[in-house]
């Protein structure tokens, strides 16, 4: 399934479906359907107390319709992605998913990935395990960060933007759902944007521009030079790796 098809059924369920039916029991059968057996639909109120290894593990054990998805952007957010990447060449992509656009950006740039635990990345790309909101790389590390379908998912926005704004040099490239808040989603959604200007009241430094593409928020933000950083030099992962 693609994503304009699952941004279809999502806005059919939110915006159609009365709330009084949209957060009742037979929603949390169907997210087990969508999400695997050993899915937690309530992972929105354990998320922010969970060790690291249990919140990788979580995502590790996602299976179900939700783990075979065709894509996380659809092929005009790409395109977007590709024209405003910007000078340099050394790229970091947060969340590279199944690795459908690492084929695109090799092409032309030297690419990283960064992901929860090791998901068979490809040869040609450079794969690390960390989190988002510690970033296992050294200050302005990279030109241009992608981070699609991510920043929903971490447990502390702050140190999440404080960290993309740490070790880039130049730009950062942002996609994510416009999305309502719900008890039961069928995702592991934790944080809502409802609009461009709200996803961007959390960028701290620096200018931001974006669009509305295909249901999403697409933000372009440009990071302040001067920025102050907020931790050491190099911050290093404290968690196991999960093979």
């Amino acid at each position: 399934m693609n994503r304009k098809s699952t941004n279809l059924i999502r806005w059919l369920i939110d915006d159609w479906l009365p709330p009084i039916l949209r957060e009742r029991r037979p929603f949390l059968w169907l997210t087990k359907i969508w999400l695997g057996r050993q899915s937690l639909p309530d992972i929105k109120y354990q998320a922010f107390t969970m060790t690291d290894m249990e919140y990788c593990a979580a995502y590790k054990n996602v299976a179900g319709a939700y783990k075979n998805r065709e894509s996380d952007t659809t092929e005009n957010q790409k395109r977007w992605l590709l024209g405003h990447v910007g000078p340099g060449r050394m790229l970091l992509e947060i969340g590279p998913g199944n690795g459908a656009f690492n084929d695109r950006l090799v092409l032309s740039y030297d690419v990283t990935t960064l992901d929860l635990y090791s998901s068979g990345s490809k040869p040609i790309v450079h794969s690390v395990i960390g989190l988002a909101e510690r970033l296992p790389f050294r200050a302005k590390s990279f030109d241009t960060k992608i981070i699609c379908m991510v920043l929903e998912h971490v447990r502390s926005l702050t140190l999440s933007f404080l960290e993309l704004a740490r070790v880039t040099r130049d730009r950062v490239l942002i996609i994510t759902p416009q999305q309502r808040f719900y008890r039961v989603t069928f995702d592991y959604h934790l944080h809502f944007f409802y609009s461009l200007d709200h996803l961007a009241s959390h960028v701290h430094t620096g200018t931001t521009e974006g669009q509305v593409i295909d249901g999403d928020l697409c933000l372009c933000w440009r990071v302040d030079e001067q920025s102050q950083q907020h931790s050491p030099e190099h911050v290093k992962c404290e968690y196991p790796q999960l093979s």
